[in-house]
């Protein structure tokens, strides 16, 4: 019997799949699946948003392309071991476009899409050592949702960053009007550039601490695919897998650069929210109004403040910070979570 190790990656997808986090969704896409996804977004006449698959690289392959049986592991640990029903290629071309348009050659997840994939595997578990089916930044739903049953609505919110003030103008205003929230980072990151896994963690539960009890905190393992509309549906479904009623998605949701308009991920998930099962809050984007002194969300009263006076707050203005040692302005972030980044806060190579 031959042996296979996993990513980082093909484990989250491994533990979100196998407890649930991806229904309806259960297992690794097949040639037939992936395509139907992406043409149709659709899995066994269910709404699903976006592939999941599992893919090696050539050098694997060529390593296990005649066995049947295979040894999974990751980090060493035993995992699982599969029958292999067959590989299958899609085309890298075909992939891009559809998640990324006509700019995809540039994106970085397809540029890293296509370096590791090489074919994919259709297989089945034979067996499962549930005993390494485990990950220190794993909660499986239904641990989860045995704290909610005294919640009866709970708001997602889905991040890669540190808060600023203008997620905390978010977490207050889900907090008004919904008995809880969830504030469900993603962990996992890869790119250069993004922070570390452990920044994103100890900053987000020092947000909650100031929200008295009124927030809840699970991280979401996996990894960022940068896709825009269609990935903001797959966090959508799996916040409602992890009993949410109510998912707040942002002004670029899931986006990178210029690749996606704005609030294209809001209307596509907006439109989509029967097939979803969860309910999508639709707000514009807040900022830091001079004249009001405050964060807002709308023109201000009477439209006595100036375009001028709107300051944009974002992930990337407050990396910009970091990397040229500059302190952060408090319209910006919170000083209790500031004096806890520096530039060594953020990855400074891609992650293999």
């Amino acid at each position: 019997m031959n042996s296979l190790s996993v990513t980082n990656e093909q484990f989250s997808d491994i533990l979100n799949l196998y407890y649930g986090s991806y229904f309806p969704l259960k297992h690794f896409n097949d040639e037939k699946n992936f395509k139907n996804i992406l043409l149709k977004k659709k899995v066994n006449n269910k709404f699903f948003p976006l592939p999941i698959f599992f893919g090696i690289n050539k050098k694997k392959y060529f390593k296990i392309k005649n066995k049947k049986i295979i040894k999974l592991f990751f980090e060493n640990k035993y995992i699982a071991a599969i029958k292999i029903k067959n590989f299958f290629n899609i085309k890298k071309k075909f992939f891009g476009r559809k998640l990324f348009g006509l700019n995809y050659k540039k994106h970085p997840y397809y540029l890293k899409f296509s370096k590791e994939n090489y074919i994919f595997l259709d297989f089945e578990y034979i067996k499962i050592n549930k005993k390494n089916l485990r990950h220190k930044y794993f909660v499986p739903p239904s641990i989860f949702k045995k704290k909610l049953k005294k919640v009866s609505t709970l708001a997602g919110f889905h991040t890669r960053n540190v808060p600023h003030t203008a997620h905390q103008w978010v977490h207050k205003f889900m907090i008004k009007k919904y008995s809880k929230i969830l504030i469900q980072p993603l962990i996992g990151q890869y790119k250069k550039g993004e922070y570390l896994d452990s920044t994103i963690i100890k900053a987000n539960l020092l947000a909650i601490q100031m929200y008295d009890k009124k927030a809840l905190y699970v991280p979401y393992f996996s990894y960022p695919r940068y896709g825009g509309p269609l990935e903001s549906a797959l966090h959508a479904l799996v916040r409602k897998n992890y009993g949410c009623t109510h998912f707040w998605v942002g002004r670029d949701h899931a986006g990178y650069k210029k690749y996606f308009s704005k609030y294209s991920s809001q209307s596509f998930c907006f439109k989509n929210q029967n097939k979803l099962g969860i309910k999508i809050i639709v707000q514009k984007e807040p900022y830091y109004c001079h004249g009001c002194k405050k964060i807002v969300n709308k023109k201000c009263l009477k439209n006595l403040c100036k375009r001028s006076l709107k300051i944009v707050i974002s992930g990337t203005k407050v990396r910009n910070y970091l990397r040229k040692n500059k302190d952060i302005p408090e319209i910006i972030m919170n000083k209790k979570i500031s004096k806890i980044l520096n530039k060594n806060s953020i990855i400074n190579s891609l992650k293999k």
